[in-house]
């Protein structure tokens, strides 16, 4: 049961009476998957993509995950492209480039590069991020 749930059951008065002090830490909820969770703060870095670090990046293909929070790719046709790491199907984080699609090692969920699901498991999406490169420095941001 989500906490919207929860609240329509207790009441308003009982709700308020008994969750006030909860609300202001519960955990966010990703409701919708264009939306990303922003329980720890809004996704707005910037790569120096000449730092070894960021290697992987000068390879078409290649990814890096950056706080286990977002995976930032290069395509297979030299795009830059960043998604969340949680897949939707089950939030584990374990969303990874592979064969020039979205793919989770957990449990086989698909995604196309703008976050559409490919299979059953991939089907509610996949939260994708904004990238601009500016020389030698991209920036991922919601």
């Amino acid at each position: 049961m989500n906490r919207k749930d929860f609240l329509k059951r207790l009441g308003v008065g009982a709700a308020f009476a008994l969750t006030a002090t909860c609300l202001g830490g519960c955990a966010v909820e990703n409701i919708n998957p264009d939306t990303p969770n922003t329980a720890s703060g809004p996704i707005d870095f910037t790569l120096d993509l000449d730092s070894t670090a960021n290697a992987r990046l000068q390879n078409n293909g290649g990814y890096v995950v950056v706080n286990n929070q977002v995976v930032v790719a290069k395509t297979n046709t030299g795009e830059y492209v960043a998604a969340t790491r949680t897949c939707s199907h089950d939030p584990r984080k374990e969303v990874i480039l592979r064969n020039g699609e979205w793919y989770c090692t957990a449990h086989g969920a698909r995604f196309r590069l703008d976050g559409a699901g490919l299979n059953g498991n991939g089907r509610k999406g996949l939260t994708i991020y904004n990238t601009s490169l500016t020389d030698n420095m991209l920036r991922v941001f919601a």
